[in-house]
């Protein structure tokens, strides 16, 4: 899995607390339906489904990629305003006193995505409100207790939410105090999906429980099932670790997300001290039968080889798709981040399909068909972006020597544009023609990325934008 930025704790800026006035409280929260009780002890409500209402009018700059007006806005004069992606969703949150809340991050976020909506020592009563990306309809509103709520995937990758709380055991005088925590899983149309005790930030990943004791790493399934242990072997030191942060489990110098399309990873020659050739695997979670190896895989066009095998064998499962595995090859020996050559293999029969190079810090469409090269956090000597498909590797253009380096900071929801910024501001490009099309940006869209969507928040009030 291509790299991301590195990390900070932070609060992000983006989503702090939002007070709105009264005729925006109104229009926020105007869903029909009868209250019932819900599991977590808080009402149920069904909403009408009707589009948001008329609200204020964009006025900020031009967004290349997306429609000239807003497909839906809701009035606000903070344009930090907190919300949730859950696809064909968007996720906000009020508090009893209706007010929207500050989206608190925690450690191991990712500083470039909005996973944690709300974090809290204590548990506080909160309205969830779900609106249609596309519409702005409020689809449901959930009362729930909660210290936290967290954006996760399901057992099938679609977005769901943790809501999470904790129960504490008072010390008698001799034991010590104990905290037990726990999480129930909602889907995006606010329906129960199963509870989880044991809960920690970062470790639901499509449907299951990630819990990471003893160098070995168990995939637990939510409401019951199968429970997987990811394959860990090696010599005595050998260590399979998970970084909640990014969904990657990692054995020595190889890396996987912890599931992706249905198959977790296994690790082979796992041990620091271990000379055997590092690998990884493919592993039905169904079955739990392997049915990919690197060991088995044809090493693609590009890396360089000594004696027959990669110089360094530091090798990255990308995604599953389609039937296709996209795997990561380093080309050479020498710090990270570096040239990667990219493979595609089918898992039904292993042949390889497509190989090509490119950057091992990457930044993917909303599709996923396109890439561009991406800055790290310690390169000083970034030369400017390229972009490339990721199908075949086929490369739409690169930046060259004398011009401004471009850090790409993500596409346009219809991938025809990328954001990025220079040391002059922040700007946008024609994908196709390298056309500058806007530059001296304020903001930058997030993209719903189910819908194409982009939406920001300004002085002005919360806006949609369909892409163009």
């Amino acid at each position: 899995m291509p790299l991301t930025k590195g990390s900070r704790v932070r609060t992000r800026a983006a989503v702090a607390g939002l007070s709105l006035s009264m005729a925006s409280m109104a229009l926020l929260t105007g869903c029909g339906g009868d209250d019932t009780e819900s599991a977590t002890g808080g009402k149920d409500t069904e909403a009408a489904g009707k589009p948001a209402a008329s609200g204020p009018a964009y006025r900020g700059a031009a967004l290349p990629g997306y429609a000239p007006k807003a497909a839906w806005s809701l009035p606000t004069d903070n344009r930090e305003l907190g919300v949730l992606d859950l696809g064909q969703v968007l996720l906000f949150a009020k508090d009893a006193s209706g007010e929207y809340l500050t989206d608190a991050t925690v450690d191991g976020e990712p500083d470039d995505v909005n996973r944690v909506l709300f974090s809290s020592d204590e548990p506080e009563k909160l309205t969830l409100e779900f609106r249609d990306a596309r519409t702005g309809a409020v689809t449901k509103s959930l009362a729930v207790t909660a210290q936290s709520v967290e954006g996760v995937t399901w057992k099938d990758g679609t977005p769901a939410i943790a809501v999470g709380t904790s129960a504490t055991k008072e010390s008698d005088g001799l034991t010590q105090e104990e905290t037990t925590t726990s999480a129930t899983l909602y889907s995006v149309e606010g329906t129960e999906l199963g509870e989880t005790s044991g809960y920690e930030f970062g470790h639901i990943v499509a449907g299951h429980a990630v819990s990471a004791a003893d160098a070995t790493l168990t995939l637990t399934p939510v409401g019951g099932g199968t429970a997987r242990t990811v394959p860990c072997n090696g010599d005595d030191d050998a260590e399979c670790d998970f970084d909640a942060e990014t969904g990657i489990a990692s054995g020595d110098k190889t890396f996987a997300p912890v599931i992706t399309g249905g198959y977790y990873p296994g690790f082979e020659a796992a041990g620091n001290y271990d000379y055997d050739p590092s690998d990884v695997t493919l592993n039905d979670l169904t079955t739990g039968k392997q049915v990919w190896s690197s060991a088995d895989a044809e090493v693609p066009k590009g890396v360089v080889l000594e004696d027959g095998e990669p110089a360094d064998r530091t090798i990255r499962i990308v995604k599953v798709t389609d039937g296709k595995v996209l795997v990561a090859w380093k080309k050479d020996i020498g710090l990270s981040p570096t040239t990667q050559v990219y493979a595609w293999y089918d898992l039904t029969s292993g042949a390889l399909t497509a190989s090509y190079e490119g950057g091992q810090l990457v930044v993917y469409s909303a599709d996923g068909s396109l890439a561009a090269l991406d800055k790290s956090e310690f390169d000083t000597g970034f030369d400017g972006t390229a972009v490339w498909k990721t199908a075949d590797g086929t490369r739409l253009w690169a930046q060259e020597e004398g011009e401004n380096a471009l850090d790409p900071i993500r596409f346009s929801g219809n991938g025809e544009v990328l954001y990025g910024s220079t040391g002059d501001g922040e700007l946008a490009v024609d994908v196709k023609t390298r056309k500058v099309l806007a530059k001296d940006l304020t903001a930058v869209p997030a993209v719903n990325t189910a819908t194409g969507y982009g939406y920001l928040a300004t002085e002005d009030g919360f806006f949609a934008f369909a892409p163009e």
